[in-house]
């Protein structure tokens, strides 16, 4: 089901994918939250008319974009006037999923991985991204075929987004990334 709220209107902010996915997160996240409030009847009342519509099997997630589309939820020109002016509000309320990932004691999290050949020798570059003031900044750290020690970038990403940072390291080709090792070596 393709809720038809994701189309701005001509005058709105362009949308991207990861502002889209967002949006679509969200608007599963509040299905969920309705069907938590419902009673077990009430659930299986939504079970039902998902299946005399033919929209869904039954598992949460279409149980919940069911309930979504029950809900007078915000279309997504709203919705991201909303999140631009209150990004704090908004993230404090994602799923780590969607907002980006965390390790349990602060560390850097690898979200992307590349391998590379470096003066006649494989490497292997991971992409590294940890939350600061509200913002996500990455690092690239390698390490080489068979050798325990790592060498890593300073902070060379700073973005709202972890799949903004994903997306620019997937874009380096193997020349740029052997430059930032190039950097990153004694």
């Amino acid at each position: 089901m393709a809720p038809t709220a994701l189309q701005a209107p001509a005058r709105a902010i362009p949308a991207t994918e990861a502002l889209l996915r967002r949006y679509a997160a969200y608007r599963l996240r509040q299905g969920r939250e309705l069907l938590e409030l419902l009673p077990r009847e009430g659930r299986r009342e939504v079970i039902r008319a998902c299946r005399s519509r033919g929209e869904a099997e039954g598992s949460i997630e279409e149980l919940a974009a069911f309930c979504a589309g029950l809900l007078p939820l915000p279309p997504f020109h709203v919705w991201l006037a909303d999140f631009q002016a209150h990004q704090a509000s908004h993230l404090s309320f994602e799923d780590p999923a969607v907002a980006g990932p965390r390790s349990s004691d602060g560390s850097p999290v690898v979200v992307g991985v590349k391998e590379l050949s470096f003066r006649g020798r494989p490497w292997v570059a991971q992409l590294l991204v940890s939350p600061v003031d509200g913002l996500w900044q990455g690092a690239i750290q390698f390490h080489g075929d068979g050798r325990h020690d790592t060498v890593r970038t300073g902070c060379i990403f700073r973005e709202t987004t972890v799949e903004t940072i994903r997306d620019r390291f997937r874009g380096f080709d193997e020349i740029t990334v052997a430059a930032f090792l190039r950097s990153a070596l004694p």
